[in-house]
């Protein structure tokens, strides 16, 4: 710290209090640019946010492909221009959006697997989880992975991409559990994990499928019913 002594011309002192308002003028200022910078940042991120989780279900309901931006518009209350701020395109938004609702399943499948314990009971209720969440997925417009593959068969590349990592996921997940079943002498050693993850997983689908078409959640409960029942017969006796 600087101390000023008598012998100092007064014309120092004065450079020297001139110069500490000097960097406390720019340190002040720089505090406030940081702040302003943090909270443009945060709107920013909550305006993003806000558009991906809106859009979401409008096209899960209507398709990646037949989802326009009129739709995006109309649901979120945005210009085109604050679309496009955050977005390149609309592709770009609708692959924002699959995340979304991917992750959404995927958290809530993955809450009720985490809480069993057993190979077995973790396959069940996997296949129980999407018959308990039905009725929520339905408000959603369906399954999103069941969605987007069906409307990508032909069409976005980008969405089908990412539909068939979602794919390999959930069955290598299975998989997994399986494996580590047949390691714990849960499961009986005869069992093909990757022939059965591809099973299980199959019928989910394929009744999640079924059902949104013909709006009867019976062929989603037979398909859990049978997942039980395969379930129960690879249990090592």
């Amino acid at each position: 710290m600087y101390v000023y002594r008598y012998s100092e011309k007064p014309e120092r002192l004065y450079e020297i209090i001139s110069g500490s308002f000097m960097h406390l003028r720019y340190y002040l200022l720089d505090i406030t640019y940081r702040l302003v910078c943090n909270v443009s940042m945060k709107k920013s991120e909550h305006t993003r946010d806000f558009i991906i989780e809106t859009a979401a279900p409008v096209f899960n309901k209507h398709g990646y492909e037949g989802t326009s931006l009129a739709d995006v518009l109309e649901y979120t209350g945005l210009t085109k221009g604050a679309i496009y701020h955050y977005f390149e395109n609309k592709d770009e938004l609708a692959l924002a959006a699959l995340e979304y609702n991917l992750n959404m399943v995927t958290k809530f499948v993955f809450s009720a697997i985490n809480r069993k314990t057993g190979s077995c009971d973790k396959l069940s209720v996997f296949a129980e989880t999407f018959r308990n969440n039905y009725d929520s997925m339905r408000k959603i417009g369906g399954c999103p992975l069941m969605n987007a593959a069906i409307d990508s068969d032909d069409g976005n590349v980008l969405i089908k991409n990412r539909v068939n990592r979602s794919i390999d996921f959930w069955q290598n997940t299975l998989k997994t559990i399986i494996e580590n079943g047949k390691s714990d002498n849960e499961i009986s050693p005869s069992v093909d994990a990757e022939g059965l993850s591809m099973n299980l997983f199959s019928l989910i689908e394929g009744g999640l499928a079924l059902s949104k078409v013909r709006d009867e959640k019976r062929f989603l409960d037979h398909a859990v019913e049978l997942v039980l029942t395969l379930v129960e017969g690879i249990k090592v006796k």
